[in-house]
């Protein structure tokens, strides 16, 4: 019996040596990079926008990035992740976007007066050869809605590397807010 006992751990420890170790995906994150405010039009701003929310389809918000072929096969990269949920990143990008304008300064506990953002994040994609940012927002105060509408961007992705894949997808995400910034604003 001890020879069996013994035999068992030295197959578990042996089976434990041998795994080969599994290479960690690259992490990115979706972040704003457009245009800054200088300190001169500071001053002018204008309007006050609270994010109330940022919401996404249960298939966007993920961690993995999408790529959906031409044939409609879906798969996600296997090499690279997001480090947070897009919703998250994006929200973060809005709160910068927002301070980046000078026609709008981003706040974080609304007055009567202010105007509240809504973004559900329906696209964040590779499709075929190109990156696809889908967002619909609406815009409002506390009376009624002031605006709402479709925000959809796309950006040829020259090649289906990770970090080409990551960075056409986020220069469609600045060009998806700078578009939104310029509908509500």
């Amino acid at each position: 019996m001890r020879n069996f006992i013994y035999l068992i751990l030295t197959m578990m420890f042996a089976g434990c040596s041998l795994k080969t170790d599994i290479p960690q995906a690259t992490m990115y994150e979706i972040y704003y990079a457009n245009k800054e405010c200088t300190a001169e039009k500071q001053e002018k701003l204008r309007k006050n926008v609270y994010i109330e929310r940022v919401s996404a389809l249960d298939m966007v918000d993920t961690r993995q990035i999408l790529i959906v072929a031409d044939n409609n096969q879906i798969r996600f990269l296997q090499d690279a992740k997001f480090v947070a949920l897009p919703s998250e990143m994006i929200y973060k990008a809005l709160v910068k976007g927002l301070y980046s304008n000078c026609a709008a300064k981003p706040i974080f506990s609304p007055n009567f007066d202010d105007l509240r953002l809504k973004i559900s994040i329906i696209s964040l994609q590779i499709r075929g050869d190109k990156a696809e940012v889908a967002f619909a927002y609406e815009l409002f105060n506390a009376n009624k809605s002031v605006k709402s509408g479709m925000i959809n961007k796309e950006l040829f992705c020259p090649n289906p590397s990770s970090k080409t894949i990551f960075d056409t997808i986020n220069k469609t995400v600045n060009l998806a807010i700078d578009a939104l910034l310029t509908d509500i604003i």
